[in-house]
């Protein structure tokens, strides 16, 4: 809703209210599915770390401050990687991100099978946590747009369920493995599915931000995306049309995205707090 209630909605109030239109369907579950596969392999190829410090130690001669180091390199770079991709993946694509950062997790962690030494595997893992900020930060923006508002909170739930079920894989498949010599290695080769099956899956079918385009000026592009994600949901709407949106915002100037430091004011802070301090909780349980 706008600020002033007798206010002329603006365009981008506009595109949201289409887009919280559209009934759900099995479009919005591919959706769902397809960033969920986003948060299995982000979740199970930053989740090795526990498995490396077991099953690599022997093999690698690693030394004591060498394991230490390992313990801590994927989840230092990952608050990196995320704090960059949020900062800057609205001003040019949050689907780049993640393409970027699926690509990369899981190329870092194939080359976990050529290593031959504890300095090779920590800088691996240093990239490999990197990489996963940047596909971390991008799936919940994209479903909070995409997603009906009141489905929301079921892309939520498997999401999470998707990313904790990682934590149950990763120990069984050690347990498998444990005994082998190059059982460290062998646990990273899941990582070429990621590498060459889900960066195609969010390219074809995760659509670019229509939010996006309309900050960009390109209406028709706005209008094309919401009208496919209308179409693969059955038609059950109205299509959008470029009138809708040029009629709110007749100069045509796009609506300035607010600041990184707005999340940290008055009235928002609170929720910031809470969203911090459930990630810390997560990590360290």
């Amino acid at each position: 809703m706008p600020a002033n209630p007798g206010s002329v909605p603006s365009a981008s109030h506009v595109l949201g209210a289409k887009l919280d239109s559209i009934p759900f369907s099995g479009y919005h579950l591919m959706i769902i599915v397809v960033l969920g596969l986003v948060a299995f392999v982000d979740g199970y190829d930053l989740a090795m770390t526990g498995s490396l410090l077991v099953l690599a130690k022997g093999p690698l001669h690693m030394t004591a401050g060498e394991t230490r180091f390992l313990a801590v390199a994927a989840n230092i770079t990952v608050v990196i990687g995320g704090l960059m991709a949020a900062v800057v993946s609205d001003h040019w694509s949050r689907r780049t991100f993640i393409l970027v950062g699926v690509t990369a997790i899981n190329l870092f962690t194939l080359m976990i099978t050529v290593v031959q030494s504890a300095d090779q595997l920590i800088v691996i893992r240093l990239l490999t946590g990197l990489a996963g900020g940047f596909a971390g930060a991008a799936p919940f923006p994209i479903a909070a747009e995409l997603m009906p508002a009141q489905h929301r909170r079921t892309y939520g739930a498997i999401y999470e369920i998707m990313l904790a079920s990682t934590f149950t894989v990763l120990p069984f498949v050690g347990f498998l493995l444990a005994g082998n010599p190059e059982a460290f290695r062998l646990m990273a080769l899941p990582a070429a599915l990621g590498l060459f099956v889900i960066p195609v899956l969010v390219y074809l079918l995760i659509p670019e931000s229509p939010r996006l385009h309309l900050r960009r000026g390109n209406l028709q592009a706005t209008v094309d995306v919401v009208n496919r994600i209308i179409a693969r949901g059955g038609n059950r709407v109205p299509p959008l049309t470029v009138d809708e949106i040029r009629s709110r915002d007749p100069d045509g100037r796009p609506e300035p995205l607010p600041p990184f430091i707005a999340l940290f004011r008055r009235g928002q802070l609170r929720w910031t707090v809470v969203g911090i301090l459930c990630l810390i909780c997560a990590q360290v349980s």
